[in-house]
């Protein structure tokens, strides 16, 4: 009953790896959002290694195992990273919403002056063709 075999090996070795990767959210939150992630990690590395067993690129029991982790932990990685850069860009334009808000007004302010000198400039050159003739 104590022996580890290669598939539980692999799988001890993703949850060692991916238990620190919590998310700055409330609990019940970060439980669901990790176990969508975890399973869309789970079905890019089953599909991934169909192909590879399809293809003959492996054809053992060990080889798919191995595969099937590594492409779920590093998809599971990048996924966790993708959802924690989204909720920390959110929490922070929620805590700094005026300073958003401020920057938004200035750029559009911006780019409504440079529209208007724009059309203003083509104005003045269309007039002016017209005053050569």
């Amino acid at each position: 009953g104590g022996v580890i075999n290669q598939n539980n090996m692999w799988k001890l070795i993703f949850e060692f790896l991916t238990e620190p990767l919590g998310l700055p959210v409330e609990w019940y939150w970060e439980y669901i959002i990790l176990a969508i992630i975890g399973f869309v990690a789970y079905i890019i590395a089953f599909r991934c290694v169909g192909k590879m067993y399809h293809n003959d690129i492996i054809n053992s029991r060990g080889s798919g195992s191995f595969f099937h982790w590594l492409i779920r932990l590093i998809f599971f990685a990048i996924i966790w990273a993708l959802t924690y850069g989204v909720i920390s860009l959110v929490k922070w334009i929620r805590d700094n919403w005026i300073l958003v808000l401020s920057i938004i007004c200035f750029i559009a302010l911006v780019t409504a002056i440079v529209i208007t000198v724009v059309l203003c400039r083509k104005r003045n050159n269309k007039h002016q063709d017209q005053s050569d003739v």
